[in-house]
């Protein structure tokens, strides 16, 4: 049976709409029928907090918790009646659902029923957009119960569908994935955590996230992406990475399996002094090959090596600090072709505004002194094939000078060029590779250098 590519399980609150609860006045008002049991529903969010104190009075005495629990609840019960006919819709929400329009959703929300109703109608979504919408219905949270993941799962609609993405902003949205897939293998859920801002990110991502976005749009591309025919060597640059790049590995990984014909990921470890090369060679599963140098060299050094040791048709650069995602290189994969290479520019910049500067001044020197007239920020894909075309032992630069030499050696062999937009993610882990003035010198008398090579 050949179901839909693709199947969407979406949160309400925070992602469709905000309901602005009024938490503070709610934790005044659980902590006012807490206190005569010397409880307390501060340090914990309510949704926990009511669950924490209703178990440590369960275990004294069942009958009592469970009265207790109705009680909390319906303070729950009354803030979403009052905020449910008065939310305001989510920025991105409407779009997403047209971007998504053909593609079956299932609402998922810990609200009450009446509350996901009234909300729906007040920013104009038409409920029966929703296969089922799944919402709490009485004294009890949804969110890490399996019974109603699993009744989104066990739908027609989800039938011989080839991936099932939960979208949700909370890291309980994550854990209830989870659940679902040790419930029932078989159905696995693949998890996009909405993360409201970079801060949120690790949160997300340590409650069991697959993927992580921080508009919905992004939300949209992945859901909707399609499988690609091409097989892709994606190149980890690393350079003491030992706290990131397992992660790394495992990104690229996902979308390896979920959306290429095949793959490989080619670790460069470009002289490392801690843990990194063994670190990536711990996180294969037969899909990772470790490329050494014994001191560091530079990013034209460890790209030369990683490209050369690439054995897939097609080839693209990743950092292992997790700025630029593999995620990202599903926008590139429709423009891929033998003759086209792929190159991107960024959304925001990662860092601030101190490093943008500098990269202006390295674009500058790049473009105004070397004289290339190719530009890119992030990552590049290309057919391997332009390797040979150019000979890759020929382009001499060692720092990332070496990716617009190259890429303008491959433009002045006769490639075509497509441009996508990409939005890298801040660093997590790891030091930051500061611009230090000795890297400056070496830069300018790169471009100075290939500008001599190409004029004479």
């Amino acid at each position: 049976m050949t179901g839909p590519a693709s199947v969407a399980i979406v949160g309400l609150d925070g992602v469709l709409v905000d309901l602005h609860l009024d938490t503070a006045r709610v934790r005044r008002e659980l902590n006012a029928i807490l206190a005569p049991e010397g409880m307390s529903a501060d340090g914990e969010g309510l949704i926990a907090a009511i669950e924490s104190v209703c178990a440590k009075l369960a275990a004294r005495d069942a009958e009592a918790g469970a009265r207790l629990a109705v009680r909390l609840w319906a303070v729950i019960d009354e803030e979403e009646a009052r905020c449910g006919p008065a939310c305001s819709i989510h920025p991105g929400a409407r779009s997403l659902l047209q971007r998504l329009s053909g593609v079956p959703i299932a609402l998922y929300t810990n609200r009450n029923q009446s509350c996901a109703l009234a909300a729906l109608r007040a920013v104009g979504i038409d409920p029966a957009r929703f296969f089922s919408i799944q919402a709490r219905q009485g004294a009890a949270s949804i969110k890490l119960a399996t019974a109603p993941m699993q009744s989104i799962l066990s739908a027609a609609e989800v039938a011989g569908a080839e991936r099932v993405f939960l979208l949700g902003h909370h890291p309980a949205d994550m854990g209830a994935a989870l659940l679902a897939r040790q419930a029932s293998p078989a159905g696995k859920v693949i998890t996009i955590g909405y993360a409201h801002s970079m801060a949120e990110v690790p949160n997300l991502e340590a409650a069991g996230a697959d993927f992580v976005v921080t508009v919905l749009s992004e939300a949209a591309e992945l859901i909707q992406a399609q499988q690609s025919s091409l097989s892709l060597s994606m190149v980890l640059l690393a350079w003491n990475e030992e706290a990131s790049i397992a992660a790394a590995v495992r990104d690229c990984r996902r979308v390896g399996r979920l959306w290429l014909s095949g793959y490989e990921i080619v670790v460069v470890d470009d002289g490392s002094c801690d843990g990194t090369a063994a670190r990536a060679e711990a996180a294969s599963e037969g899909d990772v090959r470790v490329v050494r140098h014994a001191r560091n060299l530079g990013m034209g050094a460890a790209l030369r090596s990683g490209y050369a040791a690439a054995g897939c048709d097609y080839i693209a650069f990743l950092p292992a600090d997790r700025q630029v995602r593999p995620q990202s290189l599903l926008t590139f994969l429709p423009w891929a072709s033998p003759e086209t290479i792929v190159v991107s520019t960024y959304l925001a910049p990662p860092s601030g505004q101190g490093r943008r500067l500098m990269s202006l001044v390295f674009h500058f020197l790049v473009r105004g002194l070397g004289g290339m007239r190719v530009d890119f920020n992030g990552s590049y894909l290309f057919h391997r094939h332009w390797l040979d075309k150019i000979d890759l032992a020929t382009v001499r630069s060692e720092t990332f000078v070496f990716s617009f030499e190259l890429l303008e050696r491959m433009r002045q062999a006769g490639s075509h060029f497509a441009a996508v937009t990409i939005r890298p993610f801040a660093r997590e882990v790891g030091q930051s590779r500061e611009v230090a003035l000795r890297r400056i010198v070496r830069v300018f008398g790169e471009v100075a250098r290939y500008r001599i090579r190409s004029l004479t």
